[in-house]
């Protein structure tokens, strides 16, 4: 499974498909986490615009720069967006938010339903997808392959052009002993990162636009 996670990071920096809006709204992130730097609160949602779009490293390691901006951001940002999704339970934003809240803070079990009701509310089906991506990490840290296989299906099936979901599932079903299924979906994945290099849409692309 860490080979599965190292590779999931690996490629994850180039773009799958995104709507206007999930691209307006990340480079107004960018902007603003470059502007304020040092606000934990900023930085999370820095990591959230990152990990809907489908830039898990880039989410990750804004996740991972929190502690030294705040370090009791973790203990409080559970009960932060408990209360946000209770007043607001429609916002699949909030719940996107508590879901990453409780992953950080062990609770993967309560993660994955905060995904689930992403998926529900959420129109948009590349972040549809990229819930069922994450619902599909959780379970391949647990080495449960028959949910993460279904979980990586029905993401793959909302958003084709994750590359970084394609390279999943190859390797989730190289644990399953299935090589020449492995191969294939690693190959897939291939030629959808070569495809992406040249997008409009990229990290590259959006550091340099600011």
């Amino acid at each position: 499974m860490k080979i599965l996670i190292i590779v999931l990071l690996s490629v994850s920096t180039l773009f799958a498909a995104m709507s206007d809006e999930s691209w307006a709204n990340l480079k107004k992130q960018y902007l603003l986490s470059k502007t304020i730097s040092h606000d934990a609160n900023i930085r999370f949602g820095m990591a959230m615009a990152y990990a809907y779009t489908g830039f898990i490293q880039e989410g990750f390691s804004e996740i991972a720069l929190i502690p030294s901006v705040d370090p009791t951001f973790k203990s409080v940002v559970v009960d932060k967006y408990i209360r946000k999704t209770n007043l607001n339970p429609s916002n699949w934003q909030h719940h996107w938010f508590l879901a990453f809240a409780y992953y950080v803070n062990d609770r993967k079990d309560e993660s994955i339903i905060e995904f689930q009701k992403v998926i529900n509310l959420v129109t948009d089906p590349s972040i549809k997808g990229w819930a069922w991506g994450y619902i599909a990490y959780i379970y391949g840290e647990r080495k449960d392959w028959p949910k993460a296989m279904t979980a990586i299906n029905n993401a793959i099936k909302l958003e084709p052009e994750g590359s970084a979901l394609y390279f999943a599932k190859g390797l989730a079903l190289k644990e399953t002993g299935d090589t020449v299924g492995a191969a294939g979906a690693i190959v897939m994945a291939g030629s959808l990162q070569a495809k992406q290099m040249f997008g409009k849409r990229s990290i590259s692309k959006l550091k340099n636009d600011q």
